[in-house]
Order: structure tokens, then C-alpha cells, then sequence
């Protein structure tokens, strides 16, 4: 389902008619950083991996009691 030349012709035309060229240009602006930042994010730049392993608390084996249940 790809859309012709004619079709994005006539969006473009209709979106030029229904808004004016101050606002095109802001909305031009707008998809543009839309596309950049989920590209950036797509890469998955900017995020921190988590550690692989994580660090046990000694504390918690100590602390904890052994009770046997006798049915």
C-alpha cells in the first residue's frame, strides 16, 4: 500500500492550502527533531547499560532464620 506521486502531491498541496508558510515551516521543524531524536534514540544514544552482575547484600543470608515446619 505505497502512495503515488499524485497522492503525496495532493496532501502536500491540501496541508500548503490549510495551513499558512509560518506554520509549515514550524511544523517542518518539529517532524525534523521528531526524526532526529527517535533516530538517536533508536541507536539507543544517551542510555547507561546496567551493570551485568549484581552485588548481593551479605546482610540478607544472615539475618534470615531456618524454620522447620512439622506437618
Amino acid at each position: 500500500m505505497s502512495l503515488s506521486f499524485g497522492e503525496i502531491a495532493v496532501i502536500a498541496i491540501t496541508l500548503a492550502i490549510i495551513f499558512s508558510a509560518s506554520r509549515m515551516s514550524a511544523l517542518g521543524n518539529a517532524l525534523g527533531k521528531f526524526v532526529y531524536s527517535f533516530k538517536k534514540a533508536s541507536k539507543g544514544a544517551g542510555f547507561v547499560d546496567a551493570p551485568k552482575t549484581l552485588q548481593r547484600d551479605s546482610r540478607a543470608v544472615e539475618d534470615a532464620q531456618l524454620v522447620d515446619r512439622k506437618p
